[in-house]
């Protein structure tokens, strides 16, 4: 990838999707353990009292570390979409931000998806698709959003956006 990505396209968007299904193919129930596999991934997640930024920080990536940084205080299906979303930027986009690591944004708490760039995007794809794998909510996809948040242990935001776009 040499240049920073403007807009997602098809092959793209099915590339993000194939990475991130072939890190949970072992897995044959919910909840997807993502920590471990950031870990068996090269990274270390570390979780870090961000002070003063705390409330407005969910976490960012050290690339030059190889670690992954994640607000202590979040709730846990928080820091378990920051762990995804982040090793998201490991594994698709280190080689840019190696490059480039001036244009890396650390991840906010509350991010307005739509005004998002387009690696903002890829990676809250490969987050939602590596915690909500579609051949795993397939079978019980008409099952309420709660319960299936629960099973998935994500958030139920995150189970609603992953319902709308899993077809």
């Amino acid at each position: 990838m040499s240049e920073k990505l403007e807009h997602l396209s098809a092959p793209r968007w099915a590339h993000v999707e194939k990475t991130a299904n072939k890190l949970t193919s072992i897995y044959s129930v919910p909840p997807i353990p993502a920590l471990e596999i950031a870990e068996m991934s090269g990274v270390d997640v570390v979780f870090a009292d961000f002070g003063k930024s705390n409330e407005g920080v969910a976490g960012f990536c050290d690339f030059a570390a190889a670690k992954l940084y994640v607000n202590a205080n979040d709730i846990t299906t928080r820091q378990t979409f920051t762990i995804a979303h982040e090793l998201g930027h490991w594994i698709l986009h280190k080689r840019y931000f190696d490059a480039h690591p001036e244009e890396y944004d650390i991840l906010p708490r509350f991010q307005a998806v739509e005004h998002s760039d387009a690696f903002e995007k890829e990676a809250n794809l490969f987050a939602a698709t590596l915690l909500v794998p579609k051949r795993l909510l397939k079978p019980v996809e008409h099952a309420p959003v709660s319960s299936l948040a629960d099973a998935f242990a994500v958030s139920r935001t995150m189970m609603e956006y992953r319902l709308k776009y899993v077809r």
